[in-house]
């Protein structure tokens, strides 16, 4: 899977963001407790977006095919990431409702960043994918609007369900 790194913030966003990101990983790292490693999780996250100025940008195609073949390998590639990202939620409400029930309360915080963790990483994937047409981001990067359509590129209109043009031009 190709990533590329798009600097959306400015210099001081970007270090604003690898300094909090640090602390966060100082500060779980120095007082060890239940919350240790979402700390250096959480923290490596914000520090990777810090120091790459931006957030990443996952290929939804590969760039090597023609242009209506990674069109339609793109938007099967964001339906997949879609579907899965909403199945792993389910998944993770019947995991909820059968494990923390069952769980020591000294657990439950462990055992709900642990469950969540894959599920946000799925969610995260599909909302960063790129545009198999534009290859800009799918999502409005910053913050979203009530508006926003989950199924076009907000930025050329590709349609999650459009089919390419049958003789390989886009």
């Amino acid at each position: 899977m190709h990533v590329t790194w798009v600097r959306t913030l400015p210099r001081w966003g970007g270090a604003a963001c690898a300094v909090f990101g640090f602390a966060n990983i100082v500060s779980a790292v120095a007082r060890p407790s239940e919350f240790t490693f979402p700390g250096i999780v959480i923290g490596s996250a914000w520090a990777a977006v810090g120091l790459k100025g931006g957030l990443p940008l996952f290929a939804s195609a590969p760039s090597v095919v023609s242009s209506s073949e990674k069109i339609a390998q793109g938007l099967r590639t964001i339906r997949r990431r879609r579907l899965i990202a909403y199945l792993s939620l389910l998944a993770w409400l019947l995991i909820a409702l059968a494990a923390f029930p069952q769980l020591p309360e000294k657990f439950i915080d462990t055992l709900f960043f642990v469950t969540v963790l894959p599920v946000a990483a799925f969610f995260i994937l599909w909302s960063l994918s790129a545009c198999p047409r534009c290859d800009h981001s799918w999502f409005r990067m910053g913050w979203p609007r009530l508006s926003d359509s989950l199924s076009r590129c907000h930025n050329c209109n590709l349609g999650l369900h459009d089919a390419p043009p049958a003789n390989g031009t886009a």
